[in-house]
């Protein structure tokens, strides 16, 4: 009979080689009013951009936050952020928001928001927590 030490030291070599290669990643995207094909975004308002944002990470019992994408440099390859929560839609309504007022934009419209959170089954202990984020810039005089 096969001990529960040898069978679960591979599933625990596996999840460590899961952080490692997964990590945590933020996103964000900028489709600027130029791309747009002169379509409004908002009546009567000046289209700025589209902007998303998206941030996921692992996570320890779904709760325990152990690595996951920084928001203060989306997309630049960097070790994610170990033990802090960022990963949270009101810090991503935040990031774009913030991104919409430093493009000129002063409207926000369409604003969506989507919540991904699946256990990862394969390492017995570990979630996958995502949120995205996308709304419209406009600017109204």
């Amino acid at each position: 009979m096969p001990s529960t030490r040898l069978t679960l030291v591979p599933a625990l070599r596996l999840a460590a080689a899961a952080l490692l290669v997964l990590g945590g990643c933020a996103t964000l995207t900028v489709v600027p009013a130029e791309r747009l094909a002169e379509q409004q975004l908002t009546p009567g308002a000046e289209p700025v951009a589209h902007i998303y944002a998206a941030n996921w990470g692992l996570y320890l019992f779904k709760y325990l936050p152990l690595i996951t994408g920084s928001l203060a440099r989306p997309g630049a390859v960097q070790w994610p952020s170990l033990f802090s929560d960022e990963v949270q839609i009101d810090r991503l309504v935040e990031k774009v928001s913030a991104e919409s007022k430093q493009r000129g934009g002063n409207v926000l419209t369409d604003l969506r928001t989507r919540d991904r959170s699946y256990w990862l089954n394969w390492t017995l202990i570990l979630w996958l927590n995502e949120y995205e984020v996308s709304a419209s810039s406009s600017k109204r005089p």
